[in-house]
């Protein structure tokens, strides 16, 4: 599978596949992930049709539909790098009986201005039918027929003005590019385009592409007809994802194919440009292929197709050299083969780029494990999971880390992460995290691997609830003994290293006092409490208006109960402030939040269950929670 594994990719996809399938009632799809050397993953899903059940494979050919107009545009480069046509040639210079109307400006002079570079950029001012053998006719006619019916159809604009989507242009195109050939253009495909590249059971004849596994095009479970479809430069080849990748691998490769350059450099590049601007703007298509948003500032092109029972969809990152593909045989989904190929595409880039790590020893990983914090930042917990570590935010956010060396560490986006140790302690000081333009030092609180406290018997007459006025409003915090060590806590836990007998430091700094009947912490004053937790859901659904107020006050005791009592009392008190007044639901998205933080992956998940059964709006894939 070369030298990066997309294990992890497939995966996903594989069960995000299903599940459209499955939910979008979609009859058959494949799907290939290629890179500039080989296919990285393929494989099929579903039917050829509904009547036989025969079984979607990799190498099914579907019909791609206007995914062939990247071939047509393709095959042209071709026959340019050879000197059999040029780009900005007339089309009356190959097709001199070709005639067409307008309404616009002299009719000899519009048609002098139609070139093949306006023709396969969309901008020679067709309309997007001819009047024989278009989407809408079904009537069987020869290729023959359908060009001849263009002649005297109108333009829908002066040409080179305006992008106008138009199947014309590139039947027009694959037309003179048999005349030139002396050959159907099915046998240009395979000469110029297919055999070079290897591909050899892709086919733009149905009664060829029928004797192989097929899949049948479908609207809901209406089967659709097979028949030729005339519009073979706009959209009539036949192919499996398999050959499809073939073909995505000599645009990776930049036209080259096993040393060769099949396609001029020059002329390759062109179809990857804008060939029209207006106002400033360029546009978003080239020469067979449209420009996607950039996926952090990698360009991205595709083209799909949709038609006859079929959507489908390339879609390329040429500068990191990836590309995936994506056929349905079902035509009434919403385009799920495009959301699924961006998705494929964006995996891909992920995996491709994500940084490089060098083995640490695992003693050495758990050294750094702990809790880390400072004033105003949230606090961080570095995990160590599977062998491998990972930053854990309260806000639920779980990032990677890729050991860069013992203590340097880099994530997927880009963040640096860098552990400081305590020679004298031999434990973690600090840890820099630098994002973006942001520099952060937070200092080691603490971990469980940590030995154990003194646990004196002083704390044990101070160890309890405490309240603090702020903006007129009551709110809580804790002091609690932890492994021997005594803390300050509510939904963040802070140890308090000693100074003197009475006089203790948090980490960050923040002084802290043990005094006759209450404690100061940052010169704050915090009065010891007997909290009545009745009383206080009384007060609440008696005070709507007081609900925000409330709402912070009720996540610390939330989070005072789970460190002291355990998740039950917590999640019960919690349950009972959502009876009081439903407002305070979101706090179940909080407490998940902090549950996750510290690693209580099950009770996380009890809490985001629960919010689901109350909000529909609430959205989380409950099975990624890990």
């Amino acid at each position: 599978m070369g030298s990066i594994s997309y294990i992890s990719v497939i995966e996903v996809l594989k069960k995000e596949i299903e599940n459209v399938v499955e939910k979008e009632e979609i009859c058959g799809l494949a799907i290939a992930l290629v890179d500039e050397n080989e296919i990285v993953w393929s494989e099929g899903f579903g039917y050829t049709d509904y009547k036989t059940k025969e079984k979607i494979t990799a190498d099914t050919l579907f019909s791609t539909q206007s995914m062939g107009k990247t071939v047509t545009a393709t095959c042209f480069m071709i026959m340019a790098s050879k000197g059999l046509i040029n780009l900005d040639d007339q089309l009356k210079k190959f097709y001199p009986e070709f005639d067409v109307n307008t309404k616009f400006a002299d009719k000899e002079k519009e048609m002098e201005k139609i070139t093949f570079r306006r023709m396969l950029g969309h901008l020679a001012g067709f309309t997007h039918e001819a009047p024989v053998g278009n989407n809408f006719d079904d009537n069987p006619c020869t290729m023959e027929e359908h060009i001849e019916s263009i002649n005297g159809t109108w333009l829908r604009s002066v040409v080179g003005t305006e992008f106008a989507y138009s199947n014309l242009g590139y039947d027009l195109t694959a037309y003179v590019l048999s005349k030139i050939k002396k050959m159907p253009f099915s046998d240009v495909v395979k000469t110029e385009l297919f055999q070079p590249i290897g591909i050899k059971t892709a086919t733009l004849d149905i009664k060829e592409a029928l004797e192989q596994s097929f899949a049948r095009g479908h609207t809901g479970e209406f089967m659709r007809p097979t028949v030729q479809v005339p519009m073979l430069g706009a959209g009539g080849v036949y192919i499996s994802v398999n050959e499809q990748a073939k073909f995505a691998m000599l645009h990776l490769n930049k036209g080259k194919i096993n040393g060769k350059q099949l396609i001029e450099k020059e002329l390759f590049d062109e179809m990857y440009k804008s060939q029209f601007e207006e106002e400033g703007v360029k546009s978003h298509f080239g020469l067979g292929l449209y420009k996607e948003s950039a996926i952090e500032d990698n360009d991205v092109f595709s083209h799909g197709g949709g038609g006859y029972g079929y959507q489908t969809q390339q879609i390329g990152m040429p500068k990191q050299k990836i590309a995936a593909i994506v056929f349905t045989n079902s035509m009434h989904h919403k385009g799920e083969q495009t959301k699924l190929a961006k998705k494929a595409l964006e995996l891909m880039y992920k995996e491709k780029t994500k940084p490089k790590a060098i083995n640490v020893e695992l003693e050495k990983l758990k050294k750094l494990t702990g809790t880390y914090y400072r004033q105003r930042f949230e606090m961080q917990n570095i995990v160590l999971e599977d062998n491998k570590l990972f930053r854990v935010s309260m806000s639920g956010m779980k990032t990677l880390l890729y050991p860069q060396s013992e203590l340097e560490y880099i994530a997927d986006n880009g963040d640096k992460y860098t552990f400081v140790i305590d020679d004298q302690q031999q434990r973690p000081k600090f840890l820099k995290i630098k994002f973006s333009n942001f520099f952060y030092k937070l200092k080691y609180n603490d971990s469980t691997i940590e030995s154990k406290g003194p646990n004196e018997n002083l704390w044990k007459k101070y160890t309890g609830i405490y309240q603090y006025p702020m903006y007129g409003s009551l709110y809580y915090a804790a002091i609690g003994v932890f492994n021997g060590h005594l803390y300050i806590y509510n939904t963040s836990k802070m140890k308090l290293e000693k100074y003197s007998d009475n006089l203790y430091f948090t980490v960050d700094g923040e002084s802290f006092e043990l005094r006759d009947k209450e404690i100061r912490f940052a010169n704050v004053k915090y009065t010891k409490v007997d909290l009545n937790i009745d009383e206080l859901l009384a007060d609440i659904k008696a005070n709507e208006h007081k609900k925000r107020v409330f709402e912070g006050s009720i996540m610390q005791l939330v989070g005072i109960l789970y460190w002291s009592k355990g998740f039950a009392d917590a999640f019960n008190f919690l349950l009972k402030t959502i009876e009081a007044n439903d407002f305070f639901k979101t706090n179940l998205e909080t407490f998940g939040n902090l549950l996750y933080f510290n690693r209580d992956i099950k009770n996380a998940k009890i809490c985001f269950e629960k919010l689901k059964t109350l909000d529909d709006n609430f959205q989380v894939d409950i099975e990624a929670v890990k």
